[in-house]
């Protein structure tokens, strides 16, 4: 008997070495209130600007932003080599205040001219989308109205779809010319439940 509970255990360390190691889920970023893209071309002068970030708006400086460590956002903002992103939670005038590294800590920085912050309606309406992997089975359903009525058999697992127009946390979407529903692209806590392709058409409906 102690022979064989020795043979279990070791069949079971032996499947579990075997087993390939998947990559954990990036954890998924607050929204705050939009999107800063950073234009990753260098300046006139041949070389990279530094920006520099602070505690409040032009005071108290706290180093620079550092695009090494900047979040890897590629798997929210796909086809997006050009511009690095960075989400804004807040803003006051021309100041943004953005989540610079992958702990989420935030600082306050002045874009340059070449840099482009959209708000979220800006930068969804219009553009092709998918819900992230991992969610809970409810956040894939399409609504026919937020957060009522499902429209069966509509839910939106590996599905792109285009985004009509937002509202709160919940975005009208189409996932095919015949169907129009509702579904969130921010969870209750604020966090995204969406990826972008920034390459796709931005007709505004």
């Amino acid at each position: 008997m102690k022979m064989c509970a020795t043979a279990i255990i070791l069949l079971l360390l032996i499947a579990t070495t075997a087993a390939p190691q998947q990559a954990p889920q990036p954890m998924r970023p607050y929204s705050g209130i939009g999107v800063l893209f950073l234009a990753t071309e260098q300046g006139d002068g041949g070389r990279q600007e530094p920006l520099n970030l602070y505690e409040e708006p032009a005071m108290l400086r706290i180093g620079s932003l550092d695009r090494s460590q900047a979040p890897p956002y590629e798997w929210l903002f796909i086809r997006n080599a050009s511009q690095l992103p960075l989400i804004v939670m807040a803003r006051r005038g021309d100041w943004l205040r953005v989540a610079y590294d992958d702990a989420g800590r935030q600082g306050w920085l002045e874009p340059r001219q070449r840099d482009s912050f959209q708000s979220w309606e800006s930068l969804l309406k219009g553009r092709s989308c998918r819900l992230l992997p991992g969610l809970r089975k409810q956040q894939y359903q399409v609504f026919r109205r937020p957060g009522k009525v499902p429209l069966t058999p509509h839910a939106l697992t590996k599905q792109s779809f285009k985004v009509v127009k937002l509202e709160g946390d919940w975005v009208l979407v189409m996932p095919d010319q015949d169907t129009l529903g509702w579904l969130r692209w921010r969870d209750e806590d604020g966090r995204l439940l969406i990826s972008v392709d920034m390459d796709s058409d931005t007709q505004k409906y």
